[in-house]
Parts: C-alpha cells; structure tokens; sequence
C-alpha cells in the first residue's frame, strides 16, 4: 500500500509538471552557442530582465495562470541568471477538482547552465512535493522529496536549463525569421527522461491583441507528436499558446500579473 501511494503521488507530480515544469533545451539549430547567447541577451533587452504572466482558460474559463521572470545578475565575479517559475492551475484528479501550486527558482551562471533550482508543489495549499537540483561532479543532481520520502533523480548534464512551459516549449530567445527551425531535447517529467521538440517559425502576420493590430510570429511545435500553435513578438514576448489534442480546449493568453492572479476571473 505504502508504495502504491508513493507511484500516486510521483504520477500527480508528473501531470504537474508536464503543465509547468523543467525545460532542458539544446539548440540544435543554431551556428553556435555564442548566436544563442546572443539571441537571449536579445530576449533580456537593454534592461537584462523579462517578466511574463499567462492566464490559463478552459473552455473560456479560466482555470488558473503561469508567470515567470528571467534576469541576468553581476554578483561578484560573475554573470547569473535568475529565474522564477509561480503557477496555479484547477485540475480534475480522480473526479475531484483540486488547486495545485507550483514556486520555482532556477540559478543559472551566463551559459544559462544550472547552479541550482527548487520546485516546490503544493495541492490545495497543502505542501506537496520538493524538486531539488545542485551542480555536481559537473552534473545537476536532483533530489525528488515527497510524502516523507527522498528519490534520488538521474542527474541532468549541465546543458542551457530554465523553468519555462514544457507543454509547449518556449525558447528564451527573440529576433526570429520565418523558416527558422529549430529542434530542442527538453527534459520530460512524464518519462524523467528527453524528448526532442521541434519548432518551426511558420509565418508573420498581424492578430488584433487587445483591440489593436500587433505584428507577431507564428511558431508550430510538435511535442510528443502533438502539434501546437504559439504567437511572439519579435522581441519574444509569448502573446497566446494554442494547445493541440488532447488539450485543444487549453488555451493560454498573455495578462499582467495583478490580472492573472485573479482567479475567480472569467
């Protein structure tokens, strides 16, 4: 019974986090790893700081939200980026609609390859579950601590890292031109274990955002072989993710903080 309820609760982690979780990404496509530096400087912009809020709607309910910030630190010696990952999200878990929580903190030094991080999981304000990570033997070791007990995690290579949206990946990175593509291996929390991304920038076309015209990039991902549609401004801001089957009544829609943590909000 003990471990029954033990692969319970690693399996409502896992649907979890393949909502709001840990990205691995590998840029495959890209000439160097110094373009994609310089794409993510970009993604900062003059200020090295980029905050992002979704609000998450069902079925044009909304159901809950996602935000997070990336900022680039001189600490001392050395250039760090930190990032934080806050979400709250309704989901039915054996027939009963239950809150669940997720706070992330994610240190990376200037190459975007990790420091540290801790998840922390919560179920209707309850503590839930603890991800923790610490750069090790030039590895990240990661420590899963729930219900009482500690799994030691296969340890992730030190590549690029950051809390983002594994559903639909978003690469941190801005000035895109149609016809790139991209593959990225992200880790993922359903199988502990990479999966390969590829997202393709389709088309450039103008939406009507907030009552007024905006010029943006359509991406197409396929994920687990599930397509999806995201729309970004070329400065890389995330206006609206689409979510294929079985999550095409998913959507996710740009908000300003204060908004998208109202979440009684229609």
């Amino acid at each position: 019974m003990k471990q029954i309820g033990f692969v319970l609760t690693l399996s409502v982690f896992s649907f979890w986090a393949g909502m709001n979780t840990l990205v691995l990404l590998r840029q495959r496509e890209l000439a160097s790893l110094d373009q994609f530096r310089a794409g993510f400087t970009h993604f900062l912009g003059s200020n090295f700081l980029r905050e992002q809020w979704m609000s998450i709607y069902k079925k044009n309910k909304k159901i809950g939200y996602v935000g997070y910030r990336f900022e680039k630190v001189f600490a001392l010696e050395r250039v760090e980026i930190h990032s934080t990952m806050e979400s709250k999200v309704k989901i039915d878990l054996l027939g009963i609609e239950q809150w669940i929580e997720l706070d992330g903190n994610l240190l990376a030094d200037k190459e975007m390859r990790p420091i540290s991080l801790r998840l922390d999981v919560s179920m209707q304000n309850e503590p839930f579950a603890t991800l923790l990570g610490r750069r090790e033997r030039g590895k990240l070791a990661v420590t899963l601590k729930t219900g009482g007990q500690s799994v030691q995690l296969p340890s992730f290579p030190l590549e690029e890292l950051h809390l983002g949206n594994a559903l639909v990946p978003t690469i941190p990175i801005a000035g895109f031109q149609v016809g790139d593509s991209y593959k990225v291996s992200c880790f993922d929390p359903l199988t502990w274990g990479p999966e390969m991304i590829t997202v393709t920038v389709t088309a450039k076309e103008t939406r009507d955002i907030d009552g007024l015209p905006l010029d943006v990039y359509r991406l197409e991902s396929t994920f687990r072989g599930v397509k999806n549609k995201s729309w970004v401004t070329d400065a890389g801001e995330l206006i609206l993710q689409e979510l294929g089957p079985p999550f095409e009544d998913v959507v996710l829609r740009r908000d300003e903080a204060r908004d998208a943590k109202r979440i009684n909000k229609k």
